[in-house]
């Protein structure tokens, strides 16, 4: 099924006005470079925030052009008022980006499209054409709410301030957003994050995500928690000896599974154990657990030692 275009209705908001008031999105720099029946392209930046000392693009970055390109895509093409819940993305990390790469783009495709689900693809390369990753995420229409941020807690402060019913959709559905600052990358790395000793004695890394991290429905966008599992992973493997992340280790993909939402003012508690650790390959599984013990996201990585 092809996704309307950019401009074919007045009454919804073009992929530059969401990107504009989107606080994830504006503080990774992203922009829309083309927007047809065919899908979309997204560009941003490559800086010291997106891409780690190997040269690879950070999951958080691949994780947004997907989660967010593939979102505007069923967010179009169903003509929904907010946001489809995303329900489960796959990160294939190919290879580091180009020594001379200043910007990467996502070429973003819809591959399905029913009353229940929407199942995208993100191809991303460098701007020097070097393939760094592909990405397949599916979103949940049953879930999305009747409302921009309807899924905010009212204690939040992002609920209530979008219109609903008919307003909603004449109404820009970012505007609930604009007053929100840009999110900034860098407190992703994984040498910013903090960590406390959970209750076998392992570090956990505790991690609030604040208003800068919300999405169209007022929940912490779901790459910002990809990106937060990921940079817990490479603390993890970091601990096994010097260097960020340990020598030999090559992160190859990551799988997350969104649970419930995580709402921006709460303490998350990123937990990771080892699942597998061969000679060659390494597992590593993270959950992002809520105060009252329940997991968020659970997110699978694997990777190969050199």
């Amino acid at each position: 099924m092809a996704a309307t275009t950019d401009q074919d209705s007045p009454r919804r908001p073009s992929v530059s006005d969401r990107m504009r008031h989107a606080p994830v999105e504006s503080g990774l720099g992203m922009r829309p470079v083309r927007v047809d029946d065919a899908g979309i392209a997204l560009r941003a930046p490559l800086t010291p925030g997106t891409r780690d000392a190997t040269g690879r693009v950070v999951p958080l970055l691949v994780a947004m052009l997907a989660d967010s390109g593939i979102g505007y895509l069923v967010f179009s093409a169903a003509k929904l008022v907010a946001g489809a819940p995303t329900v489960d993305l796959r990160i294939d990390q190919v290879g580091p980006a180009s020594p001379a790469a200043t910007a990467v783009t996502a070429e973003l495709t819809l591959l399905h499209l029913d009353d229940r689900i929407g199942l995208g693809r993100a191809e991303v390369r460098d701007d020097t054409g070097t393939l760094v990753a592909h990405a397949v995420a599916t979103m949940a229409l049953t879930g999305v709410p009747e409302r921009p941020g309807g899924l905010a807690d009212p204690g939040s402060g992002l609920s209530g301030a979008a219109p609903a019913g008919d307003d909603a959709e004449r109404s820009d559905p970012a505007d609930f957003r604009a007053h929100v600052l840009p999110f900034d990358p860098d407190r992703l790395r994984p040498e910013n994050l903090h960590t406390e000793p959970g209750a076998g004695g392992e570090p956990e890394v505790v991690f609030t995500p604040g208003a800068s991290a919300t999405n169209l429905n007022g929940t912490t966008h779901g790459a910002v928690l990809a990106g937060l599992g990921q940079a817990a992973q490479s603390l993890f493997l970091t601990r096994r000896g010097p260097g960020p992340p340990a020598p030999g280790a090559r992160p190859l993909s990551i799988s997350v599974d969104y649970l419930r939402p995580a709402q921006v003012d709460v303490v998350l508690r990123a937990r990771t154990e080892q699942v597998r650790d061969g000679r060659r390959f390494w597992t590593l599984r993270t959950e992002l657990v809520l105060p009252d013990g329940r997991p968020a996201v659970r997110i699978t990585g694997n990777g190969i030692w050199g």
